[in-house]
């Protein structure tokens, strides 16, 4: 007879199986009920990762982290600035009730399913909801701004070397720019380190106001009892410096300058050697013989005609000041020519009657030489057009450029520097100097006169027309 085999052994055994899964799957039911109880893999609110954490604790954390200090940078220098002092604040509830409904939403027995298997939960991004003062953060940037800006310095003045310095460069804090990354540092959980934007502020450059005032005081320091004039042009910019320039003065060796143009103007063609030896003589040597010569040459052999004519060639030019009622050393009955310089009531520095200038007109003459011998336009061009050459006002140029006086505006330039210029004097109480500087910071006209009632002393004199000749070469050549 066959025995019946034992199962009894199996049986416990897949009882007991039975029973470990169902322990097993009991456990791993309570350990899900615990997890669900917190946030899923993969929650995030406001960029901070909060799985398996409860409400109170992702609540906690997010309060340290936005709490933290944002690290600030001004240049060199850095500091913190802390939420609270702009009122930052969390809005915990929102944030967290909505990622709570996230929790709540997800099939339960679809998210046991994935907690058996370890599968990761979908990423869920819960957007960071905060505020804070603006208006607070702004008081906190321009008080900063008040303590570290830098404002540029002012410009000062070298009264030893005569000379305006430019003052030094400075910085300020864009608030505005400084509001908008700071927002973005106070929106992150992490790297909350923000470099504020600060601007450059340019140094503040000398002008040519400031140019003349600088003069001004200094003449009046002097104590100077007559008149002195200047006028200065700016040949790139077109910008003018003036001091009493539309006053009428005697028109001394000056005037030879428009003499000498205005032979070229009536040239047809090179001067012949004997003419040439003669303007030379007129610029180089100051000969009044030679300039009575050339106003001869205008006046078809008549000095009183050459003289009318270049008259009316400088009221052409609009040199309405400028004339010429004679020729040099002339002595005969004074003619009456009336402008509206010489008839000012406010200043009256005796002009000579034959021949009258202002610093204005010949800084204008000047100005058009330069524009002619530069590109052969300019207001020469417009008046006689045709008869005056880039060529021809370039020779006036490197004649003037001769006139070698190592004094006046010359000794206000340093060794080198081309002055192309013609100086005069007038019977003790009036000098005067007009010229064309070339230098590596602009080419500019420059002219200076001075008068006194009774007498200029000449070393005096000549060191105010050097030393503000000096001014004006700094100016442009700082």
């Amino acid at each position: 007879m066959r025995q019946r085999p034992n199962t009894t052994l199996l049986e416990w055994t897949a009882i007991l199986l039975v029973l470990s899964s169902v322990v097993l799957l009991v456990l791993q039911l309570v350990s899900y009920q615990r997890v669900r109880s917190n946030f899923p893999s993969g929650m995030m609110i406001a960029d901070v990762p909060v799985e398996g954490l409860s409400l109170e604790q992702s609540a906690a954390m997010l309060t340290q982290i936005y709490a933290s200090p944002v690290e600030l940078h001004f240049r060199d220098t850095f500091f913190f600035l802390e939420p609270a002092e702009i009122s930052f604040r969390l809005s915990l509830e929102s944030m967290l009730a909505l990622a709570d409904t996230y929790r709540t939403d997800t099939n339960f027995w679809d998210g046991y399913w994935k907690f058996l298997w370890r599968s990761p939960g979908d990423p869920v991004l819960v957007p960071l909801d905060a505020e804070y003062s603006t208006v607070q953060l702004r008081e906190f940037l321009e008080d900063t701004a008040a303590r570290y800006d830098l404002a540029p310095t002012r410009i000062g003045i070298d009264p030893e070397a005569l000379r305006l310095r430019s003052g030094q460069s400075g910085y300020r804090l864009d608030v505005d720019s400084s509001l908008a990354v700071i927002d973005l540092a106070l929106r992150v959980p992490t790297n909350r380190r923000v470099v504020l934007t600060v601007q450059d502020s340019d140094s503040i450059v000398p002008t040519t106001g400031t140019l003349r005032d600088f003069i001004r005081r200094y003449v009046e320091q002097l104590d100077f009892e007559g008149v002195l004039s200047l006028a200065v042009v700016d040949l790139e910019t077109g910008e003018e410096i003036n001091i009493n320039e539309h006053v009428a003065y005697a028109g001394l060796s000056i005037m030879k300058i428009p003499i000498i143009l205005d032979i070229y103007r009536v040239l047809d063609s090179d001067p012949l050697p004997e003419i040439s030896k003669v303007i030379e003589g007129t610029i180089v040597q100051s000969s009044n013989l030679h300039a009575n010569i050339l106003l001869a040459e205008l006046g078809d052999g008549d000095r009183n005609s050459g003289a009318s004519v270049l008259s009316s060639d400088l009221q052409r030019l609009g040199l309405l000041d400028t004339f010429m009622a004679g020729y040099f050393d002339q002595e005969s009955q004074v003619p009456i020519v009336r402008t509206q310089a010489n008839q000012r009531t406010d200043v009256n520095t005796n002009p000579d009657p034959f021949m009258q200038t202002t610093p204005a007109d010949m800084a204008a003459l000047l100005t058009m030489i330069y524009q002619c011998a530069d590109n052969g336009g300019g207001g020469l061009d417009v008046a006689f057009p045709g008869q005056i050459s880039s060529t021809e006002c370039k020779s006036v140029i490197e004649l003037l450029g001769r006139n070698k006086t190592a004094t006046l505006i010359e000794a206000g330039v340093p060794e080198g520097i081309i002055v192309a210029h013609k100086h005069g004097f007038g019977s003790g109480d009036t000098i005067a100097d007009a010229g064309i500087v070339f230098s590596s910071g602009g080419d500019y006209v420059i002219v200076i006169y001075l008068w006194h009632p009774v007498y200029l002393e000449w070393e005096q004199t000549a060191q105010i027309v050097a030393n503000i000749s000096g001014m004006v070469f700094n100016y442009f050549n700082p």
